[in-house]
């Protein structure tokens, strides 16, 4: 079994883009806007600590954390897949991913759905 380096996201897509024979030049744009999420998604718990300690600092005052982030992970993961930083899908599988785990295909849900409504 592999055992994975407690890494931050940063370095553990620098380490999969240096590892990474196939990627040419014309990816640079997608690496470099990966990365800038990669340090993204790295700095919100670091932005949450700051948050949270001045809330305590201030009793009673609500912390003053910015709107949760809830894209970062997905589009980050969006980069990988078009990279091809991610293992390729398993035929027969549902969408690529944790988040998609068990999540049926699209033509799927539409069979299910043409079922349901009684056609």
């Amino acid at each position: 079994m592999t055992n994975f380096v407690d890494e931050s996201v940063t370095e553990a897509f620098e380490r999969s883009v240096k590892n990474a024979r196939h990627l040419r030049v014309r990816d640079a744009p997608a690496v470099a806007a990966a990365r800038a999420l990669a340090r993204k998604i790295d700095a919100w718990d670091v932005i949450v600590d700051w948050a949270l300690e001045d809330a305590s600092e201030t009793k009673g005052v609500r912390p003053a954390v910015p709107a949760n982030d809830n894209v970062s992970i997905a589009s980050f993961l969006k980069y990988l897949e078009k990279l091809k930083l991610l293992p390729p899908e398993a035929e027969g599988a549902g969408v690529t991913g944790a988040a998609g785990a068990g999540v049926p295909k699209q033509n799927d849900l539409e069979a299910m759905r043409r079922k349901l409504a009684g056609g």
